[in-house]
């Protein structure tokens, strides 16, 4: 009887033989579906296939909060970026979920030591963060930075995104423009308000506290509370993330408002809310697995070149234009 190949599991499913390859190895770039399908067919017809050990020349430990490990959509494109990257470099990427405890107790993984650099995605404790430095790790920091952590960062130009985004509804007519989203949560958020604010003052629009919404806990039940509480509605919204323009879409229409032609909507971000939002959501957003790439080409030269002066490196947004703004020519 003929052993079974890759050729022959590649020709039952109806894929690459490349790809069957990829599967076996568990390569990334491979949906678990068609990992599990080609494991199952490789058993089916006897095919017994035995990985090759890798051999890896660093190996770097991902560190991020469970809430961010939790964002599929968002950290995730750049959690599987930097997973690529690696790989294309023979690094082996680790990652590590920082839990509650870890971050007050200030207790580092016990096997840190072991690795050649880290990576510490998004914001957590700046405390922890800080201790994690101080070991004399090489680290990047991705998408989070702070005066007393002296290390290279890749971040996202938060206010001149948002300064475009917000300068798209004055081109097409808005004047009275609000805000929505925590600025005390996190160094982007507040950056975002420093762009909108400087947006409307650029362009000769007066701020108005009533329509800012700057501390809220982002819930659909908190958001709608406050949503309630303002007596007249702006013209247009800049919501900071997508989750949050989501429910403000939400709310809105079932208040009875038409988006975009009664209230228009933009916000920082494209994830699945935006794509999900009926209309879609125009938004300005970050090149997401651009940046995972980054953060592992950042952390290779600072190994390399561990004096040189510490970098933080700023991705240009970019404007989305999507359903949910009224432009001026189809008004």
């Amino acid at each position: 009887m003929k052993k079974a190949s890759m050729q022959d599991i590649a020709d039952a499913l109806g894929i690459s033989k490349n790809s069957v390859s990829q599967a076996l190895r568990n390569k990334p770039g491979v949906s678990q579906q068609t990992k599990l399908l080609v494991s199952n067919k490789a058993k089916e017809l006897g095919y017994h296939y035995s990985a090759p050990k890798e051999v890896y020349t660093m190996s770097f430990l991902l560190m991020a909060t469970e809430f961010a490990f939790s964002q599929t959509s968002f950290f995730g494109e750049i959690v599987k970026s930097a997973e690529t990257e690696a790989l294309a470099n023979n690094i082996k990427l680790d990652t590590y979920t920082l839990t509650e405890d870890n971050l007050y107790k200030l207790t580092l993984p016990p096997t840190l030591k072991n690795y050649d650099g880290v990576i510490l995605l998004s914001h957590s404790r700046n405390e922890y963060i800080k201790k994690v430095i101080d070991t004399g790790i090489p680290v990047t920091l991705i998408d989070h930075h702070n005066p007393e952590l002296l290390a290279d960062a890749i971040l996202s130009k938060n206010t001149d995104g948002t300064f475009h985004a917000v300068s798209l509804l004055v081109k097409n007519g808005f004047k009275r423009i609000g805000f929505i989203g925590d600025i005390h949560f996190s160094p982007s958020y507040l950056e975002r308000y420093r762009g909108y604010h400087r947006a409307l003052t650029e362009n000769g629009l007066s701020v108005d506290p009533a329509i800012e919404i700057t501390e809220i806990e982002e819930s659909q039940g908190a958001l709608f509370s406050q949503l309630k509480n303002i007596e007249i509605m702006p013209e247009a919204w800049f919501c900071v993330n997508s989750g949050l323009a989501f429910m403000l879409n939400n709310y809105l229409q079932s208040s009875g408002y038409l988006i975009p032609n009664d209230i228009s909507i933009i916000c920082f971000d494209e994830t699945e809310f935006t794509r999900m939002a009926v209309p879609q959501l125009t938004n300005v957003a970050t090149d997401l697995p651009f940046m995972g790439k980054l953060a592992i080409r950042t952390l290779l030269h600072r190994i390399s070149y561990p004096d040189e002066p510490i970098v933080h490196q700023q991705i240009i947004p970019k404007l989305n234009v999507r359903d949910s703004v009224l432009l001026k020519e189809n008004k």
